[in-house]
């Protein structure tokens, strides 16, 4: 079943595929704000990692690999533990036999890192090397019913402000810390994020259709396309096939397994700001839905998609389970992944365009 990439509806097991779809000419919205653009920090950007390659008409989705290829390679891990040095972990599973870890983290536009941290009920701040700087406490009036640390899939826009999507029954929160500010507003009407162009957020609105959020004031407006850093429209449908349209340039991908056999992933996404999208995949094939399909590919600004390279399968038994892997810092190109482990939370980065 094809749709639109969201959030939302990624399945984070053995097998993931993405369920909304939005219908009409497929034109660039006017919901979008892209005035903003955000400028390279140093220390975030990166080599540019839009393939010279031809690129492929078969996307060919690898079993998960044993270590990271030669082009990636671990920046840090945080480790877990008391004191405010480690990110905390919850109790999960079957009576609380599992130690689940925290609810991600993104990079800003500095290259400093935010993780949200439900065990100690904080957002915690690190350097671009994994050393503590601070952290802002959540506030027992911003926790639910005054205990419970419910955010998740955090995102830092390009002016710094961070902020995490909580789900009500038939409504939408987000948290935001602005200038070490926080507070939470709501967002006109139901949405789970999914990406952000730096400025507005976009994801499912649990209805089969896609929308843009300002975190500016919570408002929503239903769009078609995505947009980039820079302003450039695109859309990507998943399915048996893979679906992409950037500016003026489109492709259509089969999506296999190694054997040839049609495979369905999950794909999470984000756009640098050279415009190459980067897309980390995760889902099986029909030949063998117990072997985890594991990787990542770059689409070029004209639509060209490489080859996919094979990672190391992301899901663990202190994964928390929502789809927020695959980061980029506001005014990079570098993509970094998150996988929340046992251990600790490790971050790798791409640094070479292989």
């Amino acid at each position: 079943m094809a749709g639109v990439l969201a959030a939302g509806s990624l399945a984070t097991g053995s097998l993931a595929a993405c369920s909304t779809s939005a219908s009409g000419d497929l034109e660039p919205t006017s919901a979008a704000n892209t005035s903003a653009e955000p400028s390279p920090t140093e220390g975030t950007t990166g080599p540019t990692t839009a393939s010279s390659e031809p690129g492929v008409d078969v996307l060919v989705v690898p079993p998960a690999a044993e270590e990271l290829p030669s082009t990636w390679q671990e920046r840090f891990v945080i480790g877990y533990g008391p004191g405010r040095e480690l990110l905390g972990t919850s109790p999960g599973g079957d009576s609380g036999s599992l130690d689940i870890g925290p609810e991600f983290g993104a990079p800003g536009p500095d290259g400093t890192w935010w993780f949200l941290d439900p065990a100690k009920l904080r957002i915690a701040h690190y350097d671009a090397t994994g050393h503590f700087l601070d952290q802002a406490r959540i506030p027992s009036s911003l926790l639910v019913d005054g205990h419970y640390f419910q955010w998740q899939l955090p995102h830092v826009m390009a002016d710094g402000t961070l902020v995490a999507s909580r789900l009500a029954p038939d409504q939408s929160f987000l948290l935001r810390l602005r200038d070490g500010v926080l507070d939470e507003i709501p967002v006109d009407g139901f949405f789970s994020p999914a990406y952000d162009d730096g400025t507005l957020l976009y994801g499912s609105t649990g209805q089969h259709s896609f929308a843009a959020v300002d975190p500016a004031d919570g408002s929503l407006q239903r769009v078609s396309r995505l947009l980039t850093p820079s302003g450039t429209p695109f859309r990507i449908q998943v399915g048996n096939k893979l679906r992409i349209q950037i500016g003026d340039s489109s492709a259509v991908l089969p999506i296999r397994s190694p054997s040839g056999a049609k495979a369905h992933v999950g794909i999470e996404v984000r756009a640098g700001a050279d415009d190459s999208l980067h897309l980390f995949m995760y889902g099986a094939g029909e030949d063998d839905e117990s072997r985890q399909l594991v990787g990542s590919t770059v689409v070029s600004p004209d639509g060209r998609v490489s080859h996919v390279e094979a990672l190391p399968d992301p899901f663990s038994e202190a994964d928390s389970g929502s789809p927020a892997h695959l980061v980029i810092a506001p005014g990079s190109s570098r993509p970094m992944l998150v996988y929340v482990m046992p251990d600790g939370v490790h971050v790798y980065e791409r640094t070479s365009a292989g």
